[in-house]
């Protein structure tokens, strides 16, 4: 807890078996963390079987259904949090200072809903995919209060970040953009190999744009993320390991 603000992190993770660990590593050393939840997003290696002492939670789901409906999963079991920290399970030199410029400012200042880590001083390739488009980085920070009334995006898949920057932006919450030195992550060729993670790195891409060209319709929809357990589908299995 950091000044009174229960502080969940989730981590949605899809065939990160050789990175989770890493990550959780890090995490479990922060006192202001109070809960982590990894959400296995129908991972076909072991990613659900994460080390017993790493004493976090996992919630599986039975199948793929991407990283916006593993966010939503997520905020769902922890509904009572004020602050939701989103974190990519294949991050590299994550370090608690990392997780505290994302966020302090929430903590300091209430009209902020979100903050996004931008990678700075990492890898070269990332730092310019960085510099492009910003607001696709996956490390945030958000106001629980606030996510938990945002329109579903369970179907945004990779398009979540530009779903959410967009959202907040279009109804009046304030973002602000966090430089996280030093910290990178495992590109899809390392990940998957140069053919299939070229084939990966271009899926991503179509569900960017995808969740781009539908934002405006999605938003008319009257659904909205309601924080209740008993709306989880049947297909999530959820365990204390």
């Amino acid at each position: 807890m950091l000044k009174n603000q229960t502080i969940t992190a989730i981590v949605p993770a899809y065939n990160e078996e050789p990175r989770i660990s890493q990550v959780l590593k890090v995490l479990k050393n922060v006192q202001f963390i109070d809960d982590i939840l990894v959400v296995d997003d129908g991972s076909r290696d072991k990613t659900v079987q994460v080390p017993p002492s790493m004493a976090v939670d996992v919630l599986r789901h039975n199948r793929n259904k991407g990283k916006g409906a593993a966010l939503i999963s997520g905020i769902r079991n922890k509904s009572e949090s004020d602050i939701y920290l989103f974190l990519d399970a294949d991050l590299i030199r994550l370090n608690e200072k990392h997780l505290y410029e994302l966020v302090n400012p929430m903590v300091k200042d209430p009209s902020i809903v979100m903050t996004i880590g931008v990678f700075k001083g990492g890898r070269g390739s990332t730092d310019l995919a960085q510099k492009v488009c910003p607001i696709l980085n996956g490390q945030r920070a958000v106001r629980g209060t606030w996510i938990r009334r945002v329109k579903d995006f369970s179907w945004s898949r990779f398009g979540v970040e530009v779903f959410l920057t967009h959202y907040a932006r279009d109804f009046g919450g304030q973002v602000e953009m966090v430089p996280l030195w030093g910290i990178s992550h495992y590109h899809k060729e390392e990940k998957y190999g140069p053919f299939l993670g070229f084939y990966h790195r271009i899926k991503m891409y179509f569900e960017i744009i995808y969740a781009y060209l539908l934002y405006e319709s999605k938003i008319k929809m009257k659904e909205i993320v309601v924080p209740d357990k008993s709306s989880e589908k049947k297909d999530e299995k959820y365990a204390r390991v």
